[in-house]
């Protein structure tokens, strides 16, 4: 799966995308991975520019997002991916995990997947991934918000 970046950022702009939904009690997310990670993937399957949100109440907010990308940037510096990419260039596009909370030193954590191509081949090693990657945030946030108590 590729994408020219200039697609990719009107795409996005012009808000031809998915944007799936999921939400469950702080304590429970774990729960929530599978039907996040595998509506996010039949969405990008069908060739579609996802972006899953994963949501809770929690203190300090956290959000939980994967997206599909030309680079290790989200959506919402879409400024950015335009600067630092090629307009005309052809990208693959990869999976990001992203954690957004101002309890975080800078506020957003990134981390590849991998690309579309290689985790739909291998949806039990991207769920693997996930699984560690999710519970190493909740366990950061946990260290942090008890620092604070």
């Amino acid at each position: 799966m590729q994408r020219n970046v200039q697609t990719f950022i009107d795409e996005i702009t012009a808000e031809k995308i998915a944007q799936p939904t999921f939400s469950g009690r702080y304590d429970q997310l774990i729960d929530q991975l599978d039907a996040w990670l595998n509506g996010f993937l039949d969405q990008v399957a069908a060739d579609q520019l996802t972006q899953a949100i994963l949501t809770t109440e929690h203190d300090p907010a956290i959000s939980f997002r994967l997206e599909t990308s030309v680079i290790n940037l989200p959506w919402n510096a879409l400024t950015e991916i335009g600067k630092v990419t090629m307009a005309e260039d052809t990208m693959p596009i990869k999976l990001y995990m992203i954690a957004e909370s101002e309890a975080f030193q800078s506020g957003l954590r990134i981390d590849e997947l991998g690309t579309a191509t290689d985790v739909l081949a291998d949806r039990t090693s991207a769920k693997t991934v996930l699984t560690s990657w999710f519970e190493a945030q909740i366990d950061h946030l946990n260290q942090i918000t008890g620092a604070d108590a």
